[in-house]
């Protein structure tokens, strides 16, 4: 007990201990979200400013790359998957945080928060 809350443990004993949480699908693909996006983004960059339509429209390409990766990633199985789950996963945030509308209620938010 600390302060007078109690501090619930985490259970790891289901998943196969500390190494197997580790090497759950959820922890590789926030993983990989994480780690391997950043590394990707500019090859994805370069495809998506390949096609005509999307070259002018970043936030929808990344957008339709991310889907592209979403489906991409059914046909995989396993760590596989996960790893392109949350390449796709980073892709998409990418694409929705340069939107206008997020944009603007960032612009927002820093002036509510200093």
């Amino acid at each position: 007990m600390v302060l007078g809350l109690k501090i619930p443990k985490l259970n790891v004993s289901g998943t196969g201990g500390f190494t197997g949480f580790l090497k759950s699908n959820e922890v590789i693909a926030v993983g990989s979200a994480i780690l391997i996006t950043p590394i990707i983004m500019a090859s994805i960059t370069a495809i998506v400013g390949r096609v005509p339509f999307l070259r002018d429209h970043f936030a929808v390409g990344m957008i339709v790359a991310s889907f592209v990766l979403f489906a991409l990633s059914a046909t995989f199985s396993g760590m596989l998957r996960a790893v392109v789950l949350g390449i796709s996963a980073g892709v998409l945030i990418v694409g929705l945080q340069s939107t206008s509308i997020v944009q603007g209620f960032l612009g927002k938010l820093e002036e509510v928060v200093p």
